[in-house]
């Protein structure tokens, strides 16, 4: 039911933020436990992204759009509530608010105040026939969205398929590549614990929490694809320059597909970015993610050859997680084998034998192929770790992927 005038004078007056109380009949308890997928319509902030990661860390699912051809992507998410600023919409004149009616929109559309074109959005917004309308004054926490999802009804959709939607939107719209951020997870060595590296990881700045798998999934079109892997290549390249200015520079690793690093594209790339940086030979890494396939492909080995030449060494990521056996090492030019978190966990778990693993570790070792295990998060982890004789280790244990903000604190400064 939308807002009356009436609802919204009353409300006014007594001062209330109307946490969709007035229309308290149409909605009813998520008696789920589950999150909801909450969407923000809004100008991008350091404190509203702040939001975003508690909402996230609480459980719930968020995504944030900041301009008109973005707003099908959003609605493609499959939101439950919308928390939307008049004043950034206005741009099309607070043309969601018609899309959401056109599309039955039955979830709940907050408005924020105090700002400029409340007055038109809301309304636009009570004329519609949208299933919920109400208001949230400014500044908000997240505790503020929480109080309002205790009465919003959770509906049921298929949360993959809307972040598949998303991103395809995102695409069409040729808004995928400005909306790529990189965070970054430190890898450390597991004789002396000190930091060994870091992994450049790309995340979706406007959906934080979506796994970077479905970013590159196989639908993606491989040229972006190749263009985003150039753009982590750069972010890890800065992170580089930082740490070398700071006086404690570490390798910095950027993930990669065996189809990206077979593309002639990306090849060419390689070396003009490498001088660009001022990148030294050994610093800049390719983790090159698991290969499905049973037959290598001719290109791919050679330009991983190639990019050896260059100084950029390979490793091979997601060992365990697909088809690869020892062969495989021993077919590719690489210098360090990253073991699957899964397999570890499967060994903590005593799902998956130690010892393979352990012969894993020294087979690697035999030919002068560092390791990784992926996967440790407590102090359990670790110590198994450190027993199987492995270099590196990697996980939670150490804490989560951070920006470059939160390395090098000065960084942009």
């Amino acid at each position: 039911m939308p807002l009356t005038n009436t609802a919204l004078k009353t409300s006014s007056l007594r001062g209330d933020h109307l946490r969709s109380a007035s229309a308290g009949s149409r909605l009813s308890p998520d008696l789920t436990g589950t999150g909801h997928r909450i969407l923000f319509l809004d100008l991008e902030n350091a404190a509203h992204n702040g939001v975003h990661r508690e909402l996230e860390e609480m459980g719930h699912k968020t995504a944030w759009i900041g301009m008109a051809s973005e707003e099908r992507a959003g609605l493609a998410f499959q939101p439950d509530l919308i928390v939307m600023n008049p004043d950034a919409s206005i741009g099309n004149r607070h043309a969601f608010i018609a899309l959401l009616d056109k599309e039955q929109f039955s979830g709940t559309l907050t408005l924020l105040r105090p700002s400029v074109h409340f007055p038109d959005a809301i309304a636009l917004a009570e004329q519609s026939g949208i299933g919920h309308v109400d208001w949230l004054d400014t500044p908000y926490s997240a505790q503020d969205i929480v109080d309002r999802l205790a009465h919003i009804v959770r509906q049921p959709h298929d949360g993959d398929i809307g972040d598949r939607h998303f991103l395809s939107w995102l695409i069409q719209q040729g808004r995928l590549l400005p909306n790529l951020t990189h965070e970054f997870h430190e890898k450390r060595s597991l004789h002396d614990d000190s930091i060994a590296g870091y992994e450049t990881l790309t995340r979706l700045r406007n959906r934080p929490s979506l796994n970077p798998e479905h970013i590159f999934a196989p639908s993606t079109i491989l040229s972006l694809e190749v263009a985003a892997t150039s753009l982590a290549v750069e972010a890890a390249a800065r992170l580089l320059a930082a740490l070398a200015a700071d006086g404690k520079p570490v390798p910095i690793a950027v993930n990669c597909s065996a189809a990206v690093l077979a593309h002639p594209d990306f090849l060419a790339a390689m070396p003009i970015l490498l001088r660009r940086h001022h990148v030294a030979p050994g610093m800049l890494g390719i983790e090159l993610t698991e290969i499905s396939y049973s037959g290598l492909d001719g290109r791919l080995l050679e330009n991983m050859r190639e990019l050896g030449t260059m100084g950029v060494p390979i490793s091979l990521d997601d060992f365990g997680k697909g088809a690869t056996n020892f062969d495989r090492i021993s077919d590719l030019p690489v210098s360090e084998v990253k073991i699957d978190r899964k397999i570890f966990q499967k060994c903590r778990k005593g799902e998956f034998p130690p010892s393979l693993l352990k012969e894993i570790i020294d087979y690697c070792r035999s030919r002068s192929i560092g390791t990784v295990i992926e996967g440790i998060e407590t102090a359990d982890d670790l110590v198994l770790a450190k027993s199987l004789g492995a270099d590196c280790g990697q996980g939670f244990y150490w804490g989560k992927p951070v920006p470059i903000e939160s390395i090098v604190p000065h960084h942009g400064a």
